[in-house]
């Protein structure tokens, strides 16, 4: 009896023990598990910047469809900047933590799954990936206070920028634009009701697009607009609209990537 009784007792206590990761997620930013959200009146009242962005708290992920860059079947990112809750933004808010060296940075910390995604996905159709970057990180990341050295333990200046990059990749990947697109039939080489392109990513994401057009009415860029809950590299999104905000005219052309492509092809 007694042995029955200690077996049971241990098979309770192991289950709990198991059971504790799934209810009490883990948050190294030791920000706690409701941090205030940006651009609301409790992000103003937070003391501690490394656990909200308190000013400039609306983000804004920006995605390419270059048809000069990235593969066929995946647009590419352009960057993730924030803007003040007014429609206004920062930029270049730390000049000394500007940065050209990107690559040299990510090998040095063995960040070479993250290189390679970057490369893959965050081209320049110019070919000079590190002033792509170095732009990007210069201008907007600098700007979110989540991402400053004061945030981490050991003040690394380079922990941040490493993050900022991270996020934005994964990002780029939970909005996976062409996939979406795909899924309702809307695929490059034809045109379509601008609207009806907003209304798919809206379904899938939850988000209402602004588009953005060339002045042929090529669909080139999507802006996609949220706040974020605690620390950026968190992810807790929260989305917001922007008022069937677009350049493009009520009809747009998805155009197919590398056109008139004269490369030669062959192995040498």
């Amino acid at each position: 009896m007694k042995l029955w009784v200690s077996l049971a007792l241990f098979g309770t206590l192991f289950t709990s023990v198991l059971a504790k990761p799934h209810h009490l997620p883990s948050f190294p930013d030791q920000c706690g598990r409701h941090p205030a959200q940006s651009c609301s009146a409790a992000a103003n009242q937070t003391a501690n910047s490394c656990c909200v962005e308190k000013k400039a708290g609306l983000f804004l992920l920006s995605q390419f469809w270059d048809v000069h860059a990235g593969y066929e079947d995946s647009w590419t990112i352009h960057g993730l900047w924030n803007d003040f809750c007014n429609g206004s933004y920062p930029s270049n808010c730390d000049p000394s933590r500007s940065y050209t060296n990107i690559t040299e940075v990510l090998v040095s910390r063995r960040a070479f799954k993250l290189l390679q995604d970057m490369n893959n996905d965050w081209p320049n159709s110019a070919g000079h990936v590190d002033d792509f970057w170095s732009h990007e990180w210069n201008k907007h990341g600098t700007c979110m206070s989540t991402f400053e050295p004061g945030c981490y333990e050991k003040k690394d200046p380079f922990q941040g920028m490493i993050d900022y990059f991270n996020t934005t990749m994964k990002l780029h990947k939970k909005y996976n634009i062409y996939k979406a697109l795909k899924r309702h039939g809307i695929v490059p080489g034809h045109k379509y009701s601008t609207s009806k392109v907003q209304k798919v990513i809206k379904k899938e994401f939850g988000m209402l697009p602004d588009l953005r057009c060339t002045t042929e009415g090529h669909l080139v860029e999507t802006w996609m607009y949220f706040h974020v809950n605690g620390p950026v590299k968190r992810m807790d999104i929260v989305p917001t609209l922007n008022n069937n905000a677009t350049n493009c005219n009520s009809t747009l052309i998805y155009p197919t990537k590398y056109p008139n492509d004269t490369a030669n092809p062959k192995i040498w």
